[in-house]
């Protein structure tokens, strides 16, 4: 019974499931669909047998999904019973379907979450018309505000009034015009802010307003916030209430003209100013009619011709009455010319009322009136003064064309276009010509073809009326003639060019010069370029300016990527090297040229290369410094080669020790063979033997060991040490090849002597070489001195001297050591003591020898502290 009645419940859910008039559908935990009613297959358009090969999370617009599977977790850790939102489907044909949905969880008895129930509402319909509601007030709100800003912002201010003036509204811009802010207008007559002279105006304009209903212009001052008056044109409008047909606001558009008006009343005074200009100007202004009868003259007219303007308007003078009859036709050709249009600028005496004769510089221009000349004006300036100037001015030049044709230079004058009219006796001296054959020539037919061309194009003269060029000029034997020329336009009164002074110094001296220094510039950069080392050349401001093709090559870096930056900034330095940089920099600097600094630097691809820096200053024409050229030479190379020549020689002295080595371990080894015999025939005190004979090993142990180190190749590694024991571990290794040879070493060391930077097994392989050299420099015997001790001139380095009482070496030998494979020794290799000065030189040391024939021979190094 029990089963029928759930069997019955079950039918009636799906039932209810299948035929709801809302979507149902349930969906696994996983968001697969496990079975949909027939109300959401026709929501989403699919048949529900293609609604089970789907999910909900694809089913779900993207920008859904995050929510919608949040929602989904909060149901199944319990935080939420339900959930309702609202998201967007996509139907097959990828269609959006908003829909609500309302999802539940149901779980088992053991509260294990089952699958969802979610119940779907399509309100596709309700948010199409939500939305086109919410743009229709979207639009509405940017129209308003649109137009409000367009109040708010516009350049003229906009103001509402009652019938009776008061004010309504006020825009923004009555802030920027007039100071008030809107609050401070709202509610105010409107003829509070008037001028008192234009109430009585404004208040006839308003009632015309409200009889009327038309727009009315006026002009009336309104008062600012400061107290001040402007300006204003107003339009104002009635707003006709559409019931009482009654004038309900009056709308006022108001604008500044305060500078229209004061630029009217400027108009006024310019006129004024005009008539003026016109009556007290110093020079002669008049106006003709087209019959050449004077219709007005100023003042000065009055005062140079003796005619007053009574006598003018009573007897109208004509202008051929008061012209020198010699100058009679040009007058009339240009009185006729100006009224036809055309301005006239001429030279003209006059007579005036008392018989005076004037020359006058004339402007004849026409009057238009509608396009139509009506008259002519005419000024005239009083020059009688100025042409005796000229007179003066030819009597100059007469004495100028003395100075020139004794002048070293070259002096020409010329035509507008060119033509030669004088050349100064120069030109004999200089290129060969008599001034006659020279005279009546285009002076830049004498011109190299190029010089012609480079002429036209720079517009030699075309900018100003002074300029100066080189050329090269035609000698007269056909060769050329480099000149640098200063030519001078002259022109006349009327800014006419009237000839062309030129003044031409030979330079080809500073041209040869000048070839010279660009060939050894080109030379220079040809070193540059084709120079097998690296180079950059540094500008004032301590930045790259260039580098060659050999630093892009050793480097890895291109001429793009290194230039413009500053020398400390580029790649190649390591880090750790820095402050040597810095240091560097500065010697760069301070001194004129240095060389031989060696440090490192690396390539673009991380490759660690050994350099030597030398850098000298460049200097420009004026002899300043313009900047500084770097050669960065790679000898990581020759680096290599000189360790391999210090590992040869460390063999070649091990094997030269090998004999006093072997003498030197076979004493120990017969004493202590002999003991072991006595220990065998019984003799009591064994323990004596024993300890004689641990001694013994201990010595054959510190003699192998000197001899391992000196034979096993290191990499170079400084260290703190102290050089007392060095020395002492380097005699005790020799000392028995001293004796073979019946010499003593004699140690003479300082008792404070500081700790150096050094790599002891290279050091070692110095003083080996050099307390060697002395026992052989001995073959009778002698004493060898080693003397260590502090300079006293400079605390911060020692001094180590081998002084032996040895044969000597020659001073013609003397000057070729350290020269690699020169040796006075039957078996020597000639590598010794170059290799012995390279080590002494990478410790930052220096080596000196000092030696005397038949005396001996002093070896004297240098080394620096490590404070």
């Amino acid at each position: 019974m029990l089963i029928e009645h759930q069997l019955e419940n079950q039918t009636l859910f799906f039932q209810a499931f299948q035929y709801a008039p809302i979507g149902m559908v349930l969906v696994a935990i996983n968001g697969n669909v496990l079975k949909a009613n027939s109300t959401v297959c026709s929501i989403l358009g699919l048949s529900e047998e293609e609604l089970l090969l789907k999910t909900v999370q694809e089913m779900t617009h993207p920008h859904d999904l995050d929510l919608d599977l949040a929602l989904r977790d909060q149901l199944i850790a319990g935080m939420r019973e339900s959930y309702q939102m609202e998201k967007r489907l996509i139907k097959h044909e990828c269609e959006i379907v908003w829909v609500q949905i309302t999802v539940s969880l149901v779980k088992n008895k053991a509260g294990e979450p089952l699958f969802f129930i979610s119940q779907v509402i399509n309100i596709t319909d309700q948010k199409i018309a939500y939305n086109e509601i919410q743009e229709k007030k979207r639009l509405l709100i940017e129209r308003e505000q649109r137009y409000r800003s367009v109040v708010e912002h516009a350049f003229d201010f906009i103001t509402m009034h009652n019938p009776d003036g008061t004010y309504l509204y006020a825009s923004p811009s009555c802030y920027e015009v007039l100071g008030y802010t809107p609050e401070e207008m709202i509610g105010k007559a409107g003829y509070e802010f008037l001028h008192p002279e234009d109430i009585q105006v404004a208040i006839q304009d308003h009632i015309a307003i409200l009889q009327t209903d038309k727009k009315s212009n006026r002009i009336v001052r309104i008062r600012k916030k400061d107290g001040n008056y402007i300006w204003t044109e107003s339009t104002s409008s009635s707003l006709i209430d559409s019931e009482t047909g009654e004038t309900k606001e009056i709308i006022v558009v108001s604008r500044d003209i305060t500078e229209r008006i004061k630029k009217e009343r400027n108009l006024q005074d310019n006129e004024q100013r005009y008539k003026s200009l016109f009556d007290y100007h110093p020079d002669l202004i008049y106006s003709m009619d087209l019959e050449g009868n004077y219709t007005s003259i100023n003042q000065s007219f009055e005062e140079l011709m003796g005619y007053t303007k009574q006598e003018m308007i009573e007897n109208p003078i004509n202008f051929r009455s008061v012209v020198d009859p010699t100058d009679y036709e040009q007058v009339e050709h240009h009185f006729i010319q100006a009224t036809k249009g055309f301005a006239q600028r001429y030279e003209a005496s006059g007579i005036n009322k008392t018989g005076r004769h004037t020359t006058f510089d004339v402007t004849n221009v026409p009057i238009f009136v509608n396009r139509q000349v009506i008259g002519v004006y005419g000024l005239a300036s009083d020059i009688t003064y100025r042409k005796e100037l000229w007179k003066r001015l030819e009597e100059s030049q007469n004495l100028y064309q003395l100075i020139s044709e004794n002048a070293q230079d070259i002096i020409t004058f010329a035509t507008p276009d060119g033509v030669v009219r004088y050349a100064s006796p120069a030109i004999k001296t200089l290129l060969g010509y008599e001034p006659d054959e020279y005279v009546g020539k285009v002076a830049i037919d004498f011109w190299h073809p190029d010089d012609i061309a480079s002429f036209i194009d720079e517009n030699i003269l075309q900018k100003s009326d002074v300029d100066t060029f080189t050329s090269r000029v035609r000698h007269k034997q056909g060769h050329y003639v480099w000149f640098e020329t200063t030519a001078k336009i002259i022109r006349n009164e009327d800014r006419e060019i009237v000839k062309v002074l030129a003044v031409g110094r030979d330079i080809s001296e500073r041209k040869r010069a000048e070839q010279e220094l660009n060939a050894a510039k080109d030379q220079l950069e040809s070193f540059i370029d084709r120079n097998v080392d690296p180079i950059l050349i540094l500008n004032l401001e301590e930045k790259v300016a260039r580098i060659n093709h050999a630093f892009e090559k050793t480097y890895g870096w291109t001429e793009s990527e290194i230039v413009g930056l500053h020398l400390l900034d580029l790649p190649n330095i390591p880090i750790e090297l820095k402050p040597e940089a810095i240091q560097n920099l500065n010697r760069i600097k301070s001194i004129e040229a240095f060389e031989g600094h060696e440090t490192i630097r690396k390539r673009k691809d991380g490759v660690i290369l050994t350099v030597m820096i030398s850098s000298f200053a460049m200097r420009g024409e004026n002899g300043h410094i313009i900047g500084w050229a770097m050669i960065l030479r790679d000898i990581t190379d020759k680096k290599q080669a000189e360790e391999l020549l210090i590992r040869s020689e460390k063999l070649s002295i091990a094997g030269q020790l090998a004999a006093g080595i072997a003498h030197e371990i076979r004493n120990p080894i017969t004493a202590i063979k002999g003991f072991v015999q006595l220990m065998k025939s019984g003799i009591v005190e064994k323990k004596m033997y024993l300890d004689i004979m641990v001694s013994e090993i201990e010595r054959i142990e510190m003699i192998l060991s000197e001899l391992l180190i000196l034979a096993k190749p290191q990499i170079f590694q400084t260290e703190r040490k102290d050089i007392r024991k060095l020395l002492a571990q380097v005699t005790t290794l020799l000392d028995t090849q001293a004796i073979i040879n019946n010499v003593q070493i004699i140690t003479e060391f300082d008792p404070e002597i500081p700790l150096i930077l050094c790599d002891e097994n290279q050091l070692k392989q110095v003083c080996i070489n050099f307390i060697k050299n002395a026992i052989e420099a001995m073959p009778k015997g002698g004493i060898i001195v080693i003397q260590l001790k502090s300079k006293n001139e400079d605390p911060n380095h020692i001094l180590l001297r081998f002084i032996d009482q040895g044969c000597g070496i020659p001073a013609y030998i003397l000057s070729k050591l350290g020269e690699p494979f020169y040796t006075t020794k039957e078996k020597g290799t000639g590598l010794g003591f170059m290799v012995s000065k390279r080590i002494i030189e990478n410790h930052n040391g220096e080596i000196a020898v000092f030696s005397e024939e038949n005396k001996g021979t002093t070896i004297e190094i240098s080394l620096p502290t490590t404070h």
